[in-house]
């Protein structure tokens, strides 16, 4: 991931993480010029990032979706049918 994190990201491009995120994925983005930019996902949303709560943090800036799933540290899993209903 960080290779391709490096190979597309210029200065100030943002990348979206779902948070509670695995510890690494914003210095990862930090490191290779971006801006990490984190979504809470609470425990009202089983932990899994919300169409509504992606289209609030897409902006002509953002690159890149780091979509852990199952996540580490929250082990939810999104299922085909939540991916499918959410784009």
């Amino acid at each position: 991931m960080f290779n391709a994190l490096a190979a597309t990201l210029n200065e100030s491009d943002e990348v979206i993480i779902p948070a509670p995120f695995w510890v690494s994925y914003p210095e990862m983005v930090e490191v290779c010029g971006g801006k990490p930019i984190p979504v809470s996902c609470g425990i009202e949303s089983g932990f899994k990032l919300t169409p509504n709560s992606l289209e609030k943090a897409i902006t002509n800036k953002t690159r890149w979706l780091i979509l852990n799933s199952p996540s580490n540290p929250t082990g939810a899993v999104y299922t085909k049918k939540r991916i499918r209903e959410s784009c």
